[in-house]
């Protein structure tokens, strides 16, 4: 198996041992992204946080020559249940029919100010 480590400044540089994403055949596996501001480092709340990260995720995608539109599923980590609605208000005004499969979860996030995380895998294109 041929794997391709894809990395883009458009998107935070990893904070540990990982890449942004790898390449392997036609899929794109990524990282876990948060919807950290790349200049400030700073976290809004959870609609910039949303945007944001799925900003990043696109940045990583159009680097290994993909796009949100070939996301095949998506996996989602918010901090707390109250931020689903408005997360997935954020989320639909981005991600277009046929939706992504996708999953999400409640979970206790690393940095305190981190409200969401999400990783996709994606295809690219022939």
């Amino acid at each position: 198996m041929n794997k391709t480590a894809i990395r883009t400044d458009n998107a935070p540089v990893p904070t540990g041992p990982f890449n942004q994403a790898i390449k392997t055949g036609n899929f794109i596996f990524t990282s876990g992204q948060a919807g950290r501001n790349r200049e400030t480092g700073k976290m809004g709340d959870i609609r910039d946080q949303a945007r944001r990260c799925i900003g990043n995720l696109s940045a990583i995608l159009e680097e290994a020559g993909s796009s949100l539109d070939d996301v095949v599923k998506a996996t989602v980590f918010l901090r707390h249940a109250e931020d689903a609605a408005a997360f997935n208000e954020e989320y639909s005004k981005i991600f277009t029919p046929p939706l992504p499969a996708r999953s999400s979860a409640i979970v206790g996030l690393k940095n305190p100010d981190m409200l969401v995380e999400m990783e996709v895998i994606a295809v690219i294109q022939e």
